[in-house]
């Protein structure tokens, strides 16, 4: 067994693993291509869950969220609390704060050559060919979708800052939302749809909501996101986690959490000197992944009525489950229990996939 484990990658999937191989007595090395964390763009929303294996610090915290507005093609369905809590937090700083209850060293501007396994860590040259391969986006091979956002600032009118609202738009097959982003907000849409139609998009929704209209842009920001489900396996005996592995939630894009789960598990099980994908494969998160990416499918084939239809008949806790990977079929079915015909339609769909 080696004394140090090496990690490509400093997103939620590389500290994620640092944390758990440095709990295990171990040494963390993280190979990171950027000059800083958490350069890619996202909600930065983590929703409170028990299976984050560490303590969010409220240090990091830029708004506690305590409810959700729920929107399908502009028609407000709820406003709900107390079944779906989370944060809205600083990425970078949350990212860090894992890293100093660590041993890691972590490698700024470092290079690794996924093709040859080899790594450039200043002026030396190491052959890495165990640990964690967090590289994120670039490496998945999945199906992955745009995501374009505003942070905006200025006057916000009457926004809700303990609020997250989701709108769903039919047509494209995703949504809008509007997140809390300490004094400012965080506006962004993604779907089905190509970067430049989705600015557009998005320009338009900002023009039509009057507590948006008259604010002020503080940054533009671009993304995708892979949401083709998991892509388990290694690249050069590294063990792949995070987004590279497919640790999105394909139904709603939330990746921060599942990629944490995934490096932190996939750690423990190399620390352990155990099979880092059968332990992945066992995660209830990779079944609730699974499982939203059939229905993603499903919701491919229906017909925008239909879909609209469907999001308007769930119950809010069963939008809940689903958001946070916690759906069960049986739950389905008592959500669905007085409306026979929409339940035989899913649950065909579902089982039949």
């Amino acid at each position: 067994m080696p004394d140090r484990f090496y990690i490509i990658g400093g997103g939620p999937g590389g500290v994620g693993a640092a944390y758990a191989i440095s709990k295990a007595g171990f040494k963390p090395v993280i190979i990171e291509v950027h000059d800083r964390l958490a350069v890619k763009p996202c909600g930065r929303g983590v929703p409170v869950t028990s299976d984050i294996p560490f303590v969010i610090p409220k240090s990091i915290v830029l708004n506690k969220i305590s409810y959700v507005k729920l929107y399908v093609d502009r028609l407000k369905l709820f406003k709900a609390g107390g079944w779906l809590n989370g944060f809205i937090i600083d990425k970078r700083e949350f990212l860090e704060h894992i890293l100093s209850e660590t041993r890691a060293d972590i490698y700024y501007r470092a290079r690794y050559n996924h093709k040859s396994g080899v790594a450039r860590l200043g002026g030396e040259t190491i052959d890495v060919r165990r640990g964690i391969f967090s590289g994120g986006f670039p490496y998945y091979e999945g199906e992955r979708i745009p995501v374009v956002q505003y942070i905006l600032g200025g006057s916000l009118g009457d926004v809700e800052m303990d609020t997250i609202e989701i709108y769903f738009d039919t047509e494209i097959l995703g949504y809008y939302y509007v997140f809390p982003h300490g004094d400012n907000v965080e506006v962004g849409v993604g779907g089905f749809r190509d970067h430049n139609t989705l600015w557009k998009l998005l320009d338009k929704f900002i023009s039509e909501d009057s507590r948006l209209k008259n604010s002020i842009v503080v940054e533009r920001e671009a993304a995708v996101v892979s949401i083709g489900g998991l892509r388990l396996g290694y690249i050069n005996g590294l063990v792949k986690v995070g987004e590279a592995a497919g640790y999105v939630l394909p139904l709603t894009g939330e990746g921060i959490r599942p990629s944490i789960i995934s490096g932190y598990i996939a750690g423990e099980a190399l620390a352990k000197g155990l099979d880092p994908i059968r332990e992945l494969r066992r995660l209830r998160l990779s079944e609730a992944i699974s499982i939203q990416r059939r229905l993603l499918e499903w919701a491919k084939r229906l017909s925008v009525e239909e879909r609209r239809r469907l999001i308007s008949t769930l119950t809010p806790q069963a939008h809940a489950e689903i958001a946070l990977g916690y759906f069960r079929l049986h739950k389905l079915v008592q959500n669905l229990i007085f409306k026979p015909l929409t339940m035989v339609k899913i649950l065909t769909k579902i089982i039949g996939l």
